[in-house]
C-alpha cells in the first residue's frame, strides 16, 4: 500500500513538472509573439506572402477596379457602368476614391500592387499600435488582427485602411484633436460610406459640435480635388450614379442580418430591418450616454460590429471591422467566463480558422451565416453588460442622493 502511494505521488510530481514546463513554454511563446519586433515582422511577412500569391495567381480584380476608376476619372469617363474588358463587377466606391487612389494608379501594375499591399500592412501595424488600451492588450489586438488583415490583403481590399483610419479617429478624439480626427472620419466616408459611422463617437466628447464644421470643411476640401480633373456638372453626375448603384439591387453580397432574414422570409421589407437596426443602435448609444463611467472602447467596439452585421453589402472580408470590434470588446470589458468562451468561439470560427481546410466546414460556416450570428451574440453580450452598468450607475446615484 505504501509503495502504491509513493508511486501515485511520484506520478503526481511528474505531471506537475510537465504542466509547469508546458506553462513556461506557453508564457515564453506568448511573450515572443507579442513583442513589437515579432509583430512588425509578421505584418511584413503577410504583405510579402500576399504579394507572391497575387503575382503568381493574378487574382486581382478589386485592384483592377481601383486602378481603372482612377484612369476613368482622368479620361472623364463614367465610373459606375460596366467595363467587362477591364474587370468584372461594378465600381461601388465614393466618387472621390479615384483621386485618393491616383498615386497607385500612375505606377506600373505589379509594382503598384506590391506597394499597395505593403502600405496596407504598414498602415495597420502602425495605426493599430496607437489604440488607447494597455500596452499588452494592444499587442494582443495586433496579433489577433493578423488573420483578417491577411484575408483582406489576399483580396486587395480597402477595408484595412478604413479600419485603421476609424481607430485613428478614435485616438485623435481621445486627445481632443478634433480637426485632424474629422479628416480621417471624412476619409473613411469617402472610401466606403459606412466608414463614417465612427463619427457618432464624437457625441461623447466635449465640444463635439465642432466636429460637424470640421467634417464639413474636409468633405468640401476633398471633394474640391475632383475639380482638378472634371467639371462641376460631371461631379453631380458621379454622385447621382453613385447613389443609384449603392441603393440598387446590383449589390449581391448580403452576408449579414439582411441575408439571414431574407433567406427566412424572402419578401420581408428591407425598411423593417433598417428600422430595427437603427433602434438597436439608438438604444445602445442612449444607454452609454447615461453611464457616467462609460468606456469609449465599448462604444467603438459596438459601432464596428453593428455597421457590418446590419450592412446589406457585407461580405466575408468586411468582417474585419466586426472582428476588430469583438477583440476590442474582449480586451476592454471585465473578465467573464461566458463572454470569454463566446469570444474565442467567435474569433476561431470567424477569423483564425482559414478557408479551404474543409469544403464542408466552409459551406456550413458561410451558408449558415455563422460570422453574423456569432457577432450578434457578442452584441447581445455588450447589451447585457451595458444594461447592468446603467442599472449600477442609477443605484449609485440614488444612494448618493439619500
Amino acid at each position: 500500500m505504501r509503495l502504491c502511494f509513493m508511486h501515485i505521488n511520484c506520478l503526481g510530481n511528474n505531471l506537475y513538472l510537465q504542466l509547469s514546463t508546458m506553462n513556461s513554454i506557453l508564457l515564453k511563446a506568448k511573450a515572443f509573439f507579442l513583442q513589437h519586433k515579432t509583430l512588425a515582422f509578421l505584418y511584413f511577412a503577410i504583405a510579402l506572402l500576399s504579394s507572391i500569391q497575387l503575382l503568381v495567381a493574378d487574382q486581382n480584380n478589386n485592384f483592377y477596379i481601383f486602378r481603372a476608376s482612377s484612369q476613368h476619372l482622368l479620361r472623364g469617363l463614367p465610373l459606375y457602368i460596366e467595363y467587362p474588358k477591364e474587370y468584372f463587377d461594378f465600381f461601388y466606391y465614393h466618387p472621390v476614391f479615384p483621386v485618393l487612389f491616383l498615386p497607385f494608379s500612375l505606377l506600373p501594375l505589379y509594382p503598384s500592387l506590391v506597394l499597395w499591399l505593403f502600405c496596407t500592412a504598414a498602415t495597420c501595424y502602425f495605426l493599430f499600435r496607437k489604440i488607447p488600451l494597455p500596452k499588452e492588450k494592444v499587442s494582443i489586438f495586433l496579433f489577433l488582427m493578423i488573420f483578417d488583415v491577411l484575408n483582406n490583403l489576399n483580396h486587395t481590399q480597402t477595408n484595412p485602411f478604413i479600419l485603421a483610419f476609424m481607430l485613428l479617429a478614435w485616438v485623435l478624439m481621445e486627445k481632443e484633436k478634433f480637426f485632424t480626427a474629422a479628416l480621417f472620419i471624412t476619409l473613411c466616408f469617402l472610401i466606403k460610406g459606412y466608414g463614417g459611422i465612427i463619427a457618432l463617437l464624437c457625441l461623447y466628447y466635449r465640444n463635439w459640435w465642432k466636429m460637424i464644421f470640421y467634417g464639413l470643411f474636409w468633405f468640401l476640401a476633398l471633394n474640391a480635388l475632383l475639380l482638378l480633373f472634371i467639371s462641376p456638372s460631371m461631379i453631380v453626375q458621379y454622385y447621382t450614379d453613385w447613389l443609384a448603384v449603392i441603393s440598387g439591387n446590383g449589390i449581391k453580397e448580403s452576408y449579414s442580418v439582411y441575408g439571414l432574414l431574407k433567406n427566412m422570409h424572402e419578401n420581408l421589407p428591407e425598411g423593417y430591418i433598417l428600422g430595427s437596426a437603427l433602434a438597436i443602435l439608438g438604444a445602445f448609444l442612449s444607454m452609454q450616454y447615461f453611464i457616467p463611467a462609460r468606456q469609449k472602447s465599448h462604444i467603438v467596439a459596438f459601432l464596428l460590429i453593428w455597421v457590418i452585421v446590419f450592412n446589406r453589402a457585407a461580405e466575408s472580408a468586411t468582417y474585419i471591422f466586426a472582428i476588430a470590434g469583438c477583440i476590442i470588446w474582449y480586451l476592454s470589458r471585465p473578465a467573464n467566463k461566458i463572454s470569454s468562451v463566446l469570444f474565442w468561439v467567435t474569433i476561431l470560427i470567424s477569423s483564425i480558422i482559414p478557408t479551404d481546410i474543409s469544403d464542408a466546414f466552409d459551406h456550413f460556416r458561410y451558408d449558415n451565416y455563422l460570422k453574423c450570428i456569432l457577432c450578434l451574440l457578442v452584441m447581445a453580450d455588450m447589451f447585457v453588460y451595458t444594461i447592468g452598468a446603467l442599472r449600477n450607475s442609477i443605484v449609485a446615484r440614488k444612494t448618493v442622493e439619500l
